[in-house]
This record gives C-alpha cells, sequence and structure tokens, in this order.
C-alpha cells in the first residue's frame, strides 16, 4: 500500500478485473499476426508501452501504429486485407475508459465496415479495454472482438477537486495507468509463453514494487528538485526514445494541464514543434539503461545552454545520471529481450508529480481546481 489513495484505488480495480475477460484478449493478442495499437492522450500511451515492449522481445509481435510511415493505407478499411495478406489475423488493439475517444472510434467503425461487408470475422479482431461497456466501442467489440472491463474514477463534484486528487486522481488518472499495468502483464505472458492467469500475479508483484517506489520518491530529493523547478515559470521538456518518449509524452500531458494553467509551456524533445530551451528551464530525461546517447546529447546541450536537468534511469552509474543535476534510479532487472519493467514503473512514478505540483502553489496562493484544468484543455486542443 502507498500513501497515495488513487493508486491504491487502481490496483484494487484491477484485482476486479474478470478473468475470462483477460483470457479472451490474452488469446487474441497471443494469435495475432499484427497488432494496431489505438487510443487518445494518455490512454495511447499506456497502450503504447506495453505495444513497445511487445515488438521489442524475442519473437516479438508486429506492432503497427496508424502513424507509421510503412502503414498501407490511409483507413483501416483499406489497410486491412493488405494487413491480413502480409502478416495473417489482425487485431486493432483500443485503449479507452470512456469507450467514446473519436479517433479510436472512427478505426473500429472503419473495420467493422470492412468485417461485415467480406465476412471475415475469424481474420479481424476489435478488442478494447474500457469503464463503459454499454459505450459505442464497447459494442463494436463484443461484437467483432473481445473486452475488459476496469473501473475508472468515481465522478465527483466538489469544486475544491484539488484536495480530492490524492483520492481521485487528475481526470483519467486511474482507467490509463490500471490498464497500462494490466496490458503489461500481459506483455510479460507473451514473452514467457506462459498463461493468461499467470498476468493477474505480474500485475499483484508488480504493484506490491510501484507502491514501494511511491513512496521512496515521495520523500526524495530528487522530487522534491522537480517541483522546486516546476513551480517557477519557466518551461518543462521531457526527453526518451522508445517506449522512454511514451512516458515522457505520458508525464508531458499530465504537467502540461498545471504548467499551462500556469502560463507555462510543457514540451517533449524531439517532437516537430519542440522549441529551443531557455537558461533556466527545466528538462525531464528518461532512459532505462541510462545510456541512450541521443538522450545524454540532450542532457549535455541542455545544461550548456544554462538549464537544468533531472533523470529517471535504470542503471545508477550510468552516464545520463552522471550529466544530470540530480537523478532517480528505478531498477529493473529484466533479461534482455523481455519486457522491461522500468518504462510502466517510471510512469507510475512520475504520475503523482502535476499533483503535488497543484499543492505547492496552492499552498503560495493559486488555486487549481479541476475544473480549471478541464478547461484550459479543451481551449487549447
Amino acid at each position: 500500500m502507498t500513501s497515495l489513495d488513487y493508486i491504491n484505488k487502481i490496483f484494487e480495480n484491477l484485482e476486479k478485473v474478470d478473468q475470462q475477460q483477460i483470457e479472451a484478449i490474452y488469446h487474441d493478442l497471443k494469435s495475432a499476426g499484427v497488432i494496431i495499437p489505438s487510443g487518445e492522450g494518455r490512454s495511447k500511451g499506456a497502450l503504447s508501452i506495453p505495444a513497445s515492449e511487445m515488438a521489442k522481445k524475442v519473437r516479438g509481435k508486429i506492432i503497427m501504429d496508424r502513424s507509421d510511415m510503412g502503414f498501407p493505407g490511409k483507413d483501416l478499411d483499406e489497410a486491412a486485407p493488405i494487413l491480413r495478406k502480409r502478416h495473417g489475423q489482425v487485431c486493432l488493439l483500443i485503449n479507452s475508459g470512456s469507450g467514446k475517444s473519436l479517433m479510436p472510434l472512427l478505426d473500429a467503425q472503419k473495420l467493422a465496415s470492412y468485417i461485415a461487408s467480406s465476412g471475415q470475422e475469424r481474420d479481424f479482431r476489435i478488442d478494447l479495454a474500457t469503464s463503459d461497456p454499454d459505450s459505442p466501442l464497447g459494442k463494436l467489440s463484443s461484437k467483432y472482438g473481445n473486452m475488459v472491463v476496469i473501473e475508472g474514477r468515481e465522478e465527483s463534484n466538489s469544486l475544491n477537486a484539488s484536495k480530492e486528487f490524492r483520492t481521485h486522481g487528475i481526470m483519467e488518472d486511474m482507467f490509463s495507468l490500471a490498464s497500462g499495468l494490466l496490458f503489461h502483464g500481459a506483455t510479460k505472458a507473451l514473452a514467457d509463453e506462459s498463461p493468461a492467469s499467470n498476468i493477474p500475479k505480474t500485475v499483484k508483484k508488480l504493484s506490491t514494487e510501484i507502491s514501494e517506489l511511491l513512496d521512496d520518491g515521495a520523500t526524495s530529493d530528487f522530487y522534491e528538485f522537480l517541483l522546486d523547478s516546476l513551480e517557477q515559470r519557466r518551461s518543462c521538456f521531457l526527453a526518451g526514445l522508445g517506449s522512454s518518449q511514451e512516458v515522457a509524452r505520458m508525464t508531458g500531458v499530465r504537467i502540461g494541464h498545471v504548467k499551462m494553467a500556469m502560463g507555462d509551456r510543457v514540451h517533449v524533445a524531439g517532437d516537430s514543434n519542440t522549441p529551443s530551451p531557455r537558461a533556466g528551464d527545466l528538462l525531464i530525461a528518461l532512459s532505462g539503461s541510462g545510456e541512450t546517447e541521443i538522450v545524454a546529447g540532450w542532457c549535455r546541450n541542455f545544461k550548456k545552454m544554462g538549464g537544468e536537468v533531472a533523470a529517471i534511469v535504470g542503471s545508477p552509474k550510468s552516464t545520463i545520471g552522471s550529466v544530470s543535476d540530480h537523478s532517480f534510479v528505478i531498477q529493473s532487472g529484466n533479461e534482455h529481450g523481455k519486457p522491461d519493467d522500468f518504462y510502466m514503473k517510471a510512469a507510475f512514478a512520475l504520475s503523482p508529480l502535476p499533483i503535488y505540483l497543484v499543492e505547492r502553489v496552492e499552498a503560495r496562493g493559486l488555486k487549481l481546481p479541476e475544473y480549471i484544468l478541464r478547461w484550459h484543455r479543451s481551449v487549447i486542443s
């Protein structure tokens, strides 16, 4: 157990997930020749981390994102027969707490239309993780695939929501982190060629390790340094490659809700619209090995320009850790070619950061209840 109630609730919700639903989706993932991950916002990031690990493992799955340059068609109904011919069974894997996310819904509708017209139901699956089985995506997955239902956050009408963030998280925290952890458990089972019954055991073990990690992080000098930097008027950059970049994007979205409400900006290094940093800006770098050359180069250049660097790494004596002003080590101990726990643990470790930031600036007199964060997100998206 951790002192953060919303994290404990995530673990409790995962223990309630129907084992038959887990087994059904796991069977589809094992059978798939190609998996197309789909989602929006943090839910997309939470799915992309385990999907990336699926692709990296020995005899890994073919993972093809809709944004990939090699995706064979502008829509799924156009790409479906080509993917089937090249790779075998096609699995559209969707992560959407509401079951109404626009782009995943359009993808699912296009694929459902093709399945209905072609009659090839065995060759295509629309699989879904959601909190709403009666949603539009829930109905499509019930007809053309399988669905796993994960409880999300209960609605709160409190206008003083900043005091409830430790209990409920911010916006879709609970679903996105829970679904990411469940899919990571499935990824580890695929790598070990173990049965679906091992997935809840893996998730339970990781939950215990994550709880300890969060409590260590909350009282660390590293977290204090991050909060001291973030509450100041400066831009924040996040950097990583591969799965680390997905963690960076997930974290950037959440910190961005708070920083932009404060009048600041948050960027992910390497994106096409990322500006040059200024003196005093903050870089949060992520690297499982701690030796990723491009990320290390970003850290060095950032410091040359007068910025501050904080790093989360998987090795205590790494290049990136040594060039950073402060570092935090998450040791995963995974074997080469196996899914690495580092990335999912890093996503959880950074999850409380915007909550603590809201509390920090509120203590200074600036109140940022959730309805302000929701409004700000709606006018910039």
